[in-house]
Formats: structure tokens, C-alpha cells, sequence
């Protein structure tokens, strides 16, 4: 592959549009066959997606709003950055699903003649296919979605991506692709290729208190710990801290997400994200009845390693080829967490891909799903994709 990004600051929606296009075409140099666009949720998505078709015409693209973006050169909060590949040995759809939280039909819609596409990826002599996959996070079923598109693809698929953000606003993130574009929707692009991608996966959080027991939940609200609203531990949490949680206070709660234990070990983080009349928690995505779960917290040193020990992992993962492009899916609890420290993120992923390309954004939600694990909804996690580079 062969890839080049590009980034905008300025505030009209269509001119940030179209210089971070020019950024990035000038790169290339070449014909892309997708792109990624992730942009801050002030600019409307639809007229963005509108310059890229008007610039582009239908070369497959998924995008997505964000609660913050970022390349090589810095995260920024308000703009817009874009990804463009290119590949001779590369073979590409779009989808587009306007509402996942019917989650079957959203999952056929986003898997639209993966069939076919096999055989004729065969004939390409491409015997590997992923799925990049933006989902709007707070419509709550981004973890059935992933199951589900699971199924109507392979067993061995992998599929990555992130849940939209709106700006910290936690409210209606916006996603789309060649196909169309709204709120409560998800976007994927479906890409057979021949040589393997990296990933890898890091969240560098520790407990931060005993395990409590879920003694009453349901979808993807969290009634009791320890047989007491579960709003109640993190009160006692924050007390332990020197403050004086209140429900409005969402930002200490996705500072300090619950961490799901298996084998009395955190196995992967759930984001609270607001707080119900009785004192139940809201999350994005769902814990078990009858489980462990503790609250979570870290500080930027674990974090800032956990992100290089991932991109570590991803470039291991690429073998003997070098990087085209990074793509980054780092949840926003973390980018609060790091603050105006989230650079030395940025510098840990350099010391790993130095010469590379980099696109990503502040997500309600991470996917990595690869190598056949049940598992792959993630949050206050950071997910590094490698893109193989041409021989």
C-alpha cells in the first residue's frame, strides 16, 4: 500500500475539506482506493463527505465524527484529518447503515455482498480481508453490531475501527461513507488484501479499587454493585479522593471507566457515561450480571507506554513489510486523562513508526477484533493499525 494524510484547522466545513484533500492527494500521487475522514462534530459530515465525492467521485470511504483528531503533527479538537491508501493489490467496498440499533439489518447492510467479493478477491490472488468500522457510540449496541458483522463476514475477519465522538457532548455523533451520513448509523469499509495488517492493542489503566460484584444489570445499564446502586461506589470512590461526586459529573466517570474482570484480572474497561434517577449507570457498551468489575484510573506515564507497547505490537505484526500508514482508535478517556500530555502519546507512537503517516481520532468506543478472540469492543483502550507498505 502507499498512503498519505492531510489535516485542516480552518472553520468553514467545505474549505477544511478540501485542503486536507489537497494535503493529502499531493502526497499520494496517485489514484486512491479509499479513504478515512475524521473530523470534529462542528463540521457536518454531510457536506464533507460531499467535497470528498465532488474531488473523488465514488472511491470507497468511511467518516466519522470525532471528540478529537490527530496526526503526526498534534491532536486537535475542532478540525478535521483524512487518510487516503492506495494499493494495486487492494479490493474495496463502502456501506452505509442508518440505523444500528436494528442490529441485524444494520449488519447486512454493512456486509452487502461480502459473498461475491470473496470469489473475485480470490481471483486477485487477495486471500485476506479486513473491516474498518465506525459506529455511532452512543446508540448502545456498537458490541452486538460487532458480533453480528462478525457473522456475515469470516471467521478469521478481522475488523477494527471506533465509535464516533461528538466533542466531549456525549449526545448524537455523526457517521457516514459514500452512501449516506446521519446520527445513530455506522459506516464500513470492507478491504481484501494480500499481505497481513499489524494491530495491537493497549490501555495501561489499574485498578483502583477492590472487585465489586454486578448484582443487577441490564443491556447496557448498570443498576447495583455490591447490592447498591452502583452510582453509590463511585460516591464513595471519589470521597476516597477528597471529592463530592455528583450525577452531573460525567467527566469523572469516564476518567475512571470499570474495568471487567476475568480471573481476577482486568480483562477490558466499560465507559460510564451518565447517571439514572435510582443511581444506575449508563455505559456505551454492556457488563455481566453476576461478574467483577473495579473502577479504573491511570496516569499518563502507564498510558503513554501502553500506546508505544501497542504500536509495537502492530509493527511486529506487519513482519518483513514496512508501514504505508497508522491508523489510531484512542478512546477520549484517555485523551482526558493525558490532557495537554496527549503529545507524548503522539511521540511514543513516533518512536516506533518515525517516517509514517498517522491518522486518528478520540472515540467513544474501540473495535479490535482479530484472530478469531471473542472479544473486540474496547474502551479506554488505544488501537494501533499498521498498513503494510509496497515491496
Amino acid at each position: 500500500m502507499k498512503a498519505s494524510n492531510g489535516s485542516s484547522n480552518l472553520e468553514d466545513t467545505r474549505q477544511a475539506t478540501r485542503a486536507a484533500l489537497d494535503q493529502a492527494l499531493n502526497g499520494l500521487g496517485e489514484e486512491p482506493g479509499f479513504g478515512l475522514i475524521f473530523a470534529s462534530s462542528r463540521h457536518q459530515l454531510a457536506l464533507v463527505l460531499e467535497e470528498y465525492r465532488l474531488r473523488l467521485g465514488e472511491v470507497p470511504v468511511a467518516a466519522c465524527h470525532t471528540a478529537g483528531e490527530y496526526t503526526e503533527a498534534g491532536l486537535t479538537r475542532g478540525g478535521l484529518v483524512l487518510l487516503l491508501v492506495s494499493s494495486p493489490q487492494l479490493l474495496c467496498s463502502s456501506h452505509f447503515a442508518p440505523k444500528v440499533d436494528q442490529v441485524e439489518v444494520a449488519a447486512q447492510q454493512l456486509t452487502e455482498g461480502f459473498s461475491q467479493r470473496i470469489q473475485e478477491a480470490r481471483g486477485l490472488g487477495l486471500g485476506l480481508s479486513s473491516t474498518l468500522l465506525l459506529v455511532d457510540g452512543m446508540a448502545g449496541t456498537g458490541e452486538q453490531l460487532l458480533q453480528s458483522v462478525q457473522k456475515h463476514t469470516r471467521m478469521f475477519q478481522s475488523i477494527l475501527g471506533g465509535a464516533a465522538g461528538d466533542d466531549g457532548a456525549f449526545f448524537q455523533p455523526c457517521v457516514g461513507s459514500n452512501q449516506g451520513s446521519g446520527p445513530g448509523g455506522a459506516s464500513a469499509l470492507q478491504i481484501f488484501h494480500q499481505r497481513p495488517w499489524g494491530v495491537g492493542i493497549g490501555h495501561g489503566l489499574k485498578p483502583q479499587t477492590p472487585p465489586m460484584k454486578v448484582t443487577r444489570a441490564s443491556g447496557n445499564t448498570l443498576y447495583e454493585l455490591d447490592g447498591r446502586p452502583a452510582f453509590e461506589a463511585y460516591r464513595s470512590y471519589a470521597a476516597s479522593r477528597g471529592i463530592d461526586l455528583q450525577p452531573e459529573d460525567t467527566r469523572f466517570l469516564v476518567e475512571n471507566e470499570l474495568g471487567v474482570m476475568i480471573l481476577n484480572q482486568v480483562h477490558h474497561a466499560r465507559a460510564p457515561v451518565g447517571v439514572g434517577p435510582e443511581g444506575e449507570l449508563k455505559l456505551v457498551a454492556q457488563v455481566p450480571a453476576g461478574g467483577s468489575v473495579c473502577i479504573l484510573h491511570g496516569d499518563p506515564r502507564s498510558m503513554t507506554e501502553a500506546c508505544r507497547q501497542a504500536a509495537q505490537a502492530a509493527r511486529d505484526g506487519l513482519g518483513d513489510s514496512s508501514a504505508a500508514a497508522v491508523i489510531v482508535f484512542d478512546c477520549v478517556c484517555r485523551g482526558a486523562i493525558l490532557g495537554d500530555q496527549f503529545d507524548q502519546e503522539i511521540a511514543a507512537l513516533r518512536t516506533v513508526f518515525p517516517d509514517t503517516p498517522i491518522c486518528g481520532f478520540l472515540t467513544y468506543g474501540e473495535i479490535a477484533r482479530t484472530g478469531g478472540r471473542l472479544d473486540g469492543w474496547h474502551n479506554t483502550t488505544c488501537v494501533v493499525v499498521a498498513l503494510p507498505a509496497r515491496s
